[in-house]
């Protein structure tokens, strides 16, 4: 098994920026998002934003993919990590259900398609103690 790769977060008003650009198959995308949020919790970092505006290769999820892939990310999170996905607003489901699985699932999650939106819903987080 490969180790996955060692993210270099950029800082922004406190909170992790991890930038994906270039072609993914959406499971090989929604594992690296996986691992940065793993990363993220490790070095105690309780915000990320992954901006994947910039990526192709993959179609708008599912909803049972959208269910797989919050469920995994919340297993990643273990409640620390609260996580915003900048994307193309085709990827947005209108009743936003990935939002709504990732709370059922114990993590605090939303998307935008502007990274000033995102920025702008992490400030209003309380920071972890």
């Amino acid at each position: 098994m490969n180790e996955p790769p060692v993210f270099d977060f950029e800082l922004t008003e406190g909170v992790a920026v991890l930038r994906l650009a270039g072609e993914f198959a959406i499971q090989a995308g929604v594992h690296h998002i996986g691992d940065a949020i793993t990363q993220a919790r490790d070095r105690r970092l309780s915000k990320l934003m992954v901006v994947i505006t910039d990526t192709i290769g993959y179609g708008v999820p599912s909803l049972s993919m959208r269910l797989a892939i919050m469920r995994e990310w919340a297993d990643a999170s273990a409640g620390f990590v609260r996580l915003c996905v900048i994307c193309r607003p085709e990827f947005i489901d209108p009743n936003k259900f990935g939002v709504t699985m990732a709370a059922n699932f114990g993590m605090q999650a939303d998307v935008f398609t502007t990274e000033s939106e995102g920025l702008a819903w992490m400030r209003q987080l309380d920071d972890h103690a």
